[in-house]
């Protein structure tokens, strides 16, 4: 026959259950504190991500700005310093960082999205603007509008003022179309056009007759 349990041994098992309970719900406790705490983490750190994306694309703006505009100035300032300058517009940005005779730009600014150096917008040698080398999208849909990616924000100089019009893609850098001399051309007007003449009278010219 089996040996029935002692009232002993009984009591000792009493005794161990309620330990064991105890320690499954410290388990337990710690595990929900842990999600909990995980969960926090990944809000926060999503929201850090947010700022320091906004951080990054208002320096993108004020670096960008700041290189376009110090184009510019150089491209202004050829007429008065082109018996010692041989080009009109820079070829280097750190062209535009030297004292000789004047600096343009403070430092040559690097890609704020990328760390890297911008892509330069050339047309031959001549550099006319930055953009980034991001293929990310802009968090910022109101400054970016119609920006699908950071690449497609081209921060650019034509070194014309007139004829210009806003860009979507740039607020910063109008769009104007430039002729090869510098000049935004005349629009609405033909240049095969003959030039027309009224009589010191006042009166219109009879209309021409019509060929046989």
């Amino acid at each position: 026959m089996l040996a029935q349990p002692t009232k002993s041994h009984s009591f000792r098992l009493d005794r161990h259950f309620p330990l064991a309970n105890q320690k499954g719900m410290s388990y337990l406790f710690v595990m929900i504190l842990v999600v909990i705490m995980s969960i926090s983490l990944m809000g926060v750190t999503q929201q850090w991500s947010v700022i320091m994306k906004r951080d990054r694309e208002a320096e993108l703006i004020f670096r960008g700005t700041r290189i376009k505009e110090a184009i510019e100035r150089f491209v202004a300032d050829y007429e008065i310093q082109k018996a010692t300058r041989p080009h009109r517009w820079p070829r280097t940005l750190k062209e535009l960082t030297q004292k000789n005779p004047k600096r343009y730009l403070q430092v040559a600014y690097e890609d704020p999205m990328t760390g890297k150096p911008f892509e330069l917008i050339k047309v031959g040698d001549e550099i006319h603007g930055v953009k980034s080398t991001s293929t990310d999208t802009p968090f910022n849909a109101v400054k970016f509008k119609g920006a699908k990616t950071y690449q497609a924000i081209r921060f650019e100089s034509t070194g014309a003022t007139s004829g210009c019009q806003p860009n979507p893609l740039n607020p910063m850098a109008p769009t104007c179309s430039s002729s090869p001399s510098g000049q935004a051309p005349t629009a609405g007007k033909a240049l095969d056009s003959p030039p027309t003449s009224s009589p010191a009278d006042g009166t219109q010219p009879p209309p021409p007759e019509p060929e046989l």
